[in-house]
């Protein structure tokens, strides 16, 4: 091939001696243009690979967010991602040149940006709120960049990929994720271009099972004073291989080995809607901001609460005082089903060598249990065959339960819907009877009809439909005890009362005391008192443990008064005294410090806040929740601090 250096003019007038020390400076003065492209290039790739924020979720799983706006679900237990989202725009790197990348984490109650009832949501106090977003460019042209955007959840991702030469112009995302326990496997994203933007972009979700399918979802919460609160929803949904195994052959087979994944737009106004094609899920991004959810659960029942909690979350609440709706706030959670009683079980064997577990439902309890997570010592029970609920006041119903995958799904018919649509008497917290979960005999575990492992168990593991743990103990009993062949019979003589059985017991008995005043009663707020409020430094926070009845508790209505309790009679608190907390929380639940926790006596007490959290750190200007807390009983008050 002939050298270029032999074309070159004769006008150079470069003697050939010296050529052999222009031709290397030649070439370097050509390639630092070249360099000088793919430098900048290579960098963005290097950052685009690393994440710039984990989530963690339960169970071995996690989720990280890279600069690019792309974020994957990950698991100690498979090799493969769960799941992969990107932004198929802006994430070629011929279209990334000149393109300028904004990214920042920060959390609810950040110092530069309140928001909710806070009174001190708008920061620059120009009457508006939130007109300036986390995307490190002055939107409303006050001189300032970011000086007035409203930070949600406890860890938000913000990301701003800016249009070349037009910093207002380009794509904005915005990653919230909480980490509350019945919300930390879900991943909440607001995603959309800036007013104008050309490059809209789409952002694609990948999953590593087969195929998405869009089904509805039926999901049943409790409000904060115990009212059911059903949501219904359309959603895409996937089942997903936590062992790179077999589980798709056969997923019904392998209790455990898989999860299910979810993504719903949470605005059903929105004409946003996504394109689908077997594993792959394309949203086209506009103008407007769309509000998604992405979460994972271990059963259907899980993934439809998930779902419907995410929808609540969304939807937010509305202030007490002005009837304004703020977005992006966490519910308050049920209050007595966090003090509810937890059932017994006990674990019986039928002539087939099926198992059947059974939960004493006594009032003041939760009967809402999720049917498909039950563990009884190593072995996971998998799906059962039926359900029968029998009241003690009422007859028996049945359904019959069903292993549900995508193709049920596909073919319309989702057997394993909501069961507590056929048993309404579980939807409350005063139903009593027993609530029969029917399994299959377990497959290569029981030899002769028995199992060691399962004969030695004294717990059964599982999970409530609200997502809260499950532990409680196990009366079982050997094939001979519990009569196989003869049909369904009780299990073994009950072992004598714990402390804790009878501590159960007990609260059970205080619940039903209250039984009929149960939805309109509450805490007395004279119990808490704080001044001076609003405050700049401290806060002197006055509790008072009551004597009577008549002290303690408010009723909506005077009707509302029970006449079978004696208002004048002392409170039954457990032990004599009540257990005693008082505890700050930030504007979306979160538990910031405690002042006092302990057993108290009758009479006031007074305790002082500063304003810091649990690790002295100052907290943010805006409003933040006082929560007393006696035994299975709670009061509020709103105070507002000011730096």
């Amino acid at each position: 091939m002939p050298s270029i250096w032999n074309k070159l003019p004769n006008c150079l007038g470069i003697p050939p001696r010296a050529r052999a020390v222009f031709r290397p400076l030649a070439v370097l003065f050509l390639l630092v243009p070249v360099l000088g492209q793919v430098t900048p290039l290579m960098a963005a790739d290097k950052r685009v690979n690393e994440p710039i924020h984990r989530f963690h979720f339960p169970a071995g799983l996690s989720g990280q967010v890279d600069p690019a706006g792309g974020m994957v679900f990950l698991s100690d237990a498979s090799q493969t991602p769960l799941l992969r989202t990107k932004l198929i725009s802006l994430t070629d790197p011929r279209r990334r040149r000149g393109t300028d990348t904004f990214y920042t984490v920060v959390v609810d109650g950040a110092e530069s940006g309140q928001r909710g009832f806070s009174t001190l949501a708008d920061d620059d106090q120009d009457g508006r709120t939130d007109e300036d977003p986390l995307d490190g460019i002055d939107n409303d042209q006050d001189g300032k960049i970011d000086e007035d955007y409203a930070a949600i959840s406890d860890a938000m991702v913000a990301i701003h990929l800016s249009e070349p030469r037009n910093e207002r112009r380009g794509l904005h995302l915005e990653y919230y994720h909480w980490s509350t326990p019945r919300l930390n496997s879900a991943v909440f994203l607001n995603a959309g271009g800036g007013q104008g933007s050309a490059s809209q972009g789409t952002y694609r979700i990948n999953s590593s099972g087969p195929q998405w399918q869009e089904a509805r979802i039926k999901s049943l919460r409790h409000t904060v004073i115990g009212r059911p609160d059903q949501k219904d929803a359309v959603a895409f949904v996937c089942q997903v291989s936590l062992d790179d195994s077999s589980f798709y052959q056969e997923p019904c087979s392998r209790p455990g080995s898989g999860l299910w994944l979810g993504v719903m737009i949470l605005d059903e106004d929105l004409p946003a809607r996504f394109v689908v094609e077997q594993n792959q899920l394309d949203l086209a991004l506009g103008d407007n901001p769309v509000p998604l959810v992405i979460c994972a659960a271990d059963s259907w029942m899980q993934l439809n609460r998930i779902l419907g909690e995410a929808r609540s979350v969304y939807e937010g609440v509305i202030d007490p005082v002005d009837n304004r709706r703020v977005r992006w706030i966490v519910p308050p959670s049920c209050s007595l089903c966090r003090s509810s009683g937890i059932p017994g079980f006990d674990l019986d064997t039928d002539i087939d060598g099926g198992l059947i577990l059974t939960a004493d439902i006594a009032p003041g309890q939760c009967g809402l249990l999720d049917p498909d997570l039950f563990q009884v010592g190593t072995h996971l029970l998998g799906i059962p065959r039926k359900i029968r609920w029998l009241p003690t006041d009422g007859e028996e119903s049945t359904v019959t339960w069903t292993c549900l995958t995508t193709d049920h799904l596909q073919d319309g018919s989702q057997a394993a819907g909501n069961f507590f649509s056929a048993f309404s008497d579980l939807q409350g917290h005063q139903a009593e009877g027993r609530l029969e979960f029917i399994f299959a005999p377990l497959s290569g575990v029981l030899e002769n009809g028995t199992d060691r492992d399962l004969e030695a168990a004294t717990e059964v593991l599982g999970r409530f439909l609200d997502g809260r743990s499950l532990r409680s103990s196990l009366a079982t009993g050997t094939p001979e005890e519990l009569g196989v062949g003869e049909g369904l019979v009780a299990s073994a003589d009950p072992a004598p009362e714990t402390v804790e059985e009878a501590a159960r017991r007990f609260a059970e008995d205080r619940a039903n005391i209250l039984k009929s005043g149960q939805s309109h009663f509450s805490l007395s707020p004279d119990l808490l008192v704080g001044w001076p409020n609003p405050f700049n430094e401290i806060i002197s926070i006055r509790f008072t443990v009551p004597r009577t009845m008549n002290e303690a508790f408010i009723w909506k209505n005077e009707e509302d008064q029970p006449t079978e309790i004696d208002l004048e009679g002392d409170v039954p608190w457990s032990g004599g005294q009540p257990g005693v907390s008082v505890k700050i929380y930030s504007i979306n639940g979160q538990e910031l410090v405690t002042l006092y926790s302990g057993t108290q006596g009758v009479g006031e007490t007074t305790v002082q806040w500063n304003g810091t959290d649990a690790f002295g750190r100052k907290v943010a200007s805006g409003t933040y929740f006082c929560k007393l807390q006696m035994d299975d009983w709670s009061v509020t008050r709103r105070l507002v601090f000011i730096r």
